[in-house]
């Protein structure tokens, strides 16, 4: 399958030549992004002055979880984010968007809780079974999609949010938990967990925009299979005509939580999603000073730089000046090569969108090599040390990013961490813009 879409994309004349698809994301959901697992509002302009001032650009920051004073109330924490206006305004000034996280729940100890739960707008464990279920963040209870009561106060309580004019959500995966909590009242029957997982999302993207325009996109899940070799439904989140900013969930701190992400990336272009990527340098800690180690870090950020979607954050320390200068070095030239690729990514990317492919095209699992579009092709480095052998696809001329050498067939690279396994296809145009950047 790789090798003919591969070559599929390459071989017609002016009279089978494709036609020009219009991306239907906005180009900034290809920038790259920062943010942090718990923040202030201090914090947050910290972070991306940090990234500023030393050349590199951000193109968005979320404001994960928490933010608000309860689960969810949409009210800012006054202590946390004083002036959460003046904030946005501010990043928005430096050319940054904003995404702000949520999940479609309220928890039990939130106000006005219980004046929602004697309306029985939320989900049930039956049809007359409890209303609540544990998750990460405590116990609150699902809203009920199919409630146009429920729904009707769910934008209203989104607005309070929304009118700040921020520029998406962070929709995160609580909708799993449909599978304890299964009943719609609304509905008055079961619901599977994708059909929840689906009306959530959606609901998410179509309010969203129609509020605040088509700039705005949410960050959802693809396929998040949680550690687990699977792929379909089973694992599946968001619908892939609306995963415009996807990034596979979290991940250890370490390589074997780089090849995770590397899984849900293959399943997630099995299953034609586009546009995603993943948590760089892993959300959870690996017990050390700085929760993971430069070399993770270092890798995990090319690697990134060669998605879809660049993004950095999670718990412990992710800003690549808090190990030396060389660190950020090299993380600055990578997000710079993520930017030369941008026209690259947004043309090949709404190809891929509107023909019902993939932007990554994996010829196996075998070391999750994969190409991204036609014209590049990268091999993650998923273990510690600087060798690397990889089986580069056939007939097709391809050149080394990094020495400019041509090479086929099966390659052996010493790979310094200023360098890292991507080639291009001979005499493309994003051969071109790559080598400018370097």
């Amino acid at each position: 399958m790789f090798w003919m879409l591969t070559l599929a994309c390459t071989d017609g004349g002016t009279d089978t030549a494709p036609p020009p698809y219009d991306a239907p994301w906005p180009e900034w959901a290809l920038h790259h992004w920062v943010w942090e697992d718990e923040s202030t509002q201090e914090s947050a302009l910290a972070l991306v002055d940090g990234y500023l001032e030393r050349d590199i650009p951000v193109g968005a920051i979320i404001i994960d979880s928490p933010w608000a004073t309860g689960y969810n109330t949409f009210e800012w924490d006054p202590v946390l984010f004083p002036d959460p206006q003046g904030m946005i305004d501010a990043l928005h000034a430096k050319g940054v968007k904003v995404f702000v996280w949520v999940v479609p729940a309220m928890n039990v100890d939130a106000p006005g809780y219980d004046e929602l739960a004697a309306k029985d707008w939320f989900m049930r464990t039956s049809a007359d079974g409890s209303q609540t279920t544990d998750w990460w963040k405590g116990t609150g209870s699902l809203i009920d999609y199919w409630n146009a009561d429920a729904l009707d106060w769910w934008h209203g309580q989104m607005d309070k949010t929304l009118d700040l004019g921020i520029d998406g959500w962070k929709c995160d995966g609580l909708d799993y938990n449909a599978v304890f909590v299964p009943y719609s009242p609304g509905a008055g029957r079961d619901v599977s967990r994708l059909e929840y997982s689906t009306a959530y999302y959606r609901d998410m993207h179509d309010y969203t925009r129609e509020t605040l325009g088509p700039e705005s996109v949410n960050t959802v899940r693809p396929i998040d299979n949680y550690g687990f070799d699977l792929g379909g439904e089973e694992v599946q989140f968001a619908p892939r005509d609306i995963v415009w900013a996807g990034w596979v969930g979290d991940q250890d701190a370490d390589f074997g939580g780089l090849e995770a992400a590397m899984n849900n990336f293959y399943h997630s272009a099995q299953a034609g999603y586009v546009i995603f990527g993943s948590d760089i340098g892993g959300y959870r800690e690996d017990g050390s000073e700085l929760g993971r180690s430069k070399e993770v870090l270092i890798r995990w950020a090319q690697q990134g730089a060669f998605m879809p979607v660049m993004e950095n954050g999670g718990g412990g320390a992710h800003e690549p000046w808090r190990w030396d200068e060389e660190t950020v070095t090299i993380y600055r030239d990578f997000v710079e090569l993520h930017y030369a690729m941008l026209p690259y990514l947004n043309t090949e990317g709404a190809r891929a969108f509107h023909t019902g492919e993939s932007l990554l095209q994996f010829p196996d699992k075998q070391g999750y090599e994969y190409g991204l579009g036609p014209d590049v092709f990268v091999a993650p480095m998923l273990e510690e040390g600087t060798t690397r052998t990889l089986e580069l696809p056939p007939d097709v001329d391809w050149v080394y990013l990094f020495t400019g050498e041509a090479m086929t067939g099966t390659v052996t690279l010493d790979v310094p961490y200023d360098e890292f396994p991507v080639f291009y296809r001979q005499d493309s145009d994003v051969g071109a813009a790559l080598q400018s950047a370097l």
